[in-house]
């Protein structure tokens, strides 16, 4: 079960704002290829920051 609160989003929004920024910098020929890697890298980053929530008071 996640468990999430609304300070959660001060992790999740940079997360999300830094794998957009870094998997969207990948050259691409199309601007739709571009969009659609800053997209996956938003979702990867939200991912990352999930993961970072809720293994962080197991290791606690």
């Amino acid at each position: 079960m996640v468990h999430l609160n609304w300070y959660d989003l001060t992790l999740f929004l940079p997360m999300a704002m830094a794998g957009a920024i870094l998997i969207g910098a990948i050259p691409v020929a199309t601007r739709f290829t571009r969009l659609s890697l800053r997209a996956v890298g938003a979702i990867a980053g939200a991912l990352l920051a999930l993961l970072v929530v809720e293994a962080l008071p197991t290791l606690i």
